[in-house]
């Protein structure tokens, strides 16, 4: 990727730290700042050229070999999928609002969060995730629909039990050697470090949204862009493309086997 700032040698040194990390259930290791990437949720496939870092699913998928590995955990939501380890009936009883529905991603419901009581459960489920990921040899965790709080104004939980609950599971993902990374979500950049203890950014359309340079001000080189329209890819490059991971996927994000596969870089 053009604008990449990590050696191949080093980049290899980082990778083996960040495994022998995980193994270890030692200090989590954050990701090299401003290596390509690919975003990798519908399935699991070679590593495009130029690639060192990867997301992946939880479920199904596994670490990539030589790479910097991070595992996609849906934690603030369920997921849609009938049968799916996270779906709406797998979850403890009481955690699930399925009276309110994501109008996105029809069948994803929001997880309750207003109390110190249901929010140690949700981590206590979410934390069997986690030890998969390790278990799998994944350098750390992506928590999606962070920014849950701010699309629901009907919903019991607010900015504050977010931020409880980010704070237990960072804490329940470093004990397993897992740096975590935010997801999206600016409205937290001003405690995600500090309070919440965020090593790095993966965020969707900061470039559409001209939303790049704060996380990259709060960041640096370890914010990872994924856009989704060329648009949205022009601008990313444009702002930060020098100094942090971005690429452009097609929105179902499919396997390069698949009709509609996309994968472009600056």
């Amino acid at each position: 990727m053009r604008g990449a700032r990590i050696t191949t040698a080093g980049l290899t040194l980082v990778m083996v730290l960040a495994l022998g990390a995980c193994a270890s259930g030692s200090e989590p290791v954050p990701p090299p700042p401003g290596v390509g990437f690919d975003y990798q949720l519908g399935g699991d496939y070679p590593l495009p050229d130029g690639a060192g870092l990867v997301v992946r699913q939880w479920s199904g998928g596994e670490a990539a070999a030589g790479a910097y590995s991070v595992c996609y955990v849906n934690a603030f939501q369920t997921e849609a999928e009938p049968g799916h380890p996270d779906s709406a009936t797998n979850w403890p009883d009481g955690l699930v609002l399925e009276r309110l529905e994501d109008p996105e991603w029809p069948g994803e419901h929001p997880i309750n969060i207003d109390s110190d009581q249901l929010r140690r459960t949700a981590v206590e489920f979410i934390q069997q995730r986690f030890t998969e990921c390790q278990a799998q040899g994944f350098d750390a965790v992506e928590l999606d629909n962070l920014d849950t709080f701010t699309r629901y104004p009907d919903a019991p939980f607010d900015r504050d039990d977010a931020i409880a609950y980010a704070r237990l599971l960072v804490a329940e993902a470093a004990d397993l050697g897992l740096a975590v990374g935010q997801k999206n979500t600016p409205e937290l950049l001003d405690v995600a470090r500090t309070e919440i203890g965020f090593e790095f950014a993966i965020v969707e359309q900061c470039g559409e949204y001209d939303e790049c340079q704060q996380f990259v001000d709060t960041y640096g080189g370890r914010v990872f862009d994924v856009e989704y329209t060329d648009t949205g890819l022009v601008a990313a490059c444009e702002v930060i493309g020098e100094v942090a991971g971005v690429v452009q996927r097609d929105l179902d994000l499919v396997a390069p086997s698949e009709v509609g596969y996309l994968h472009e870089t600056c």
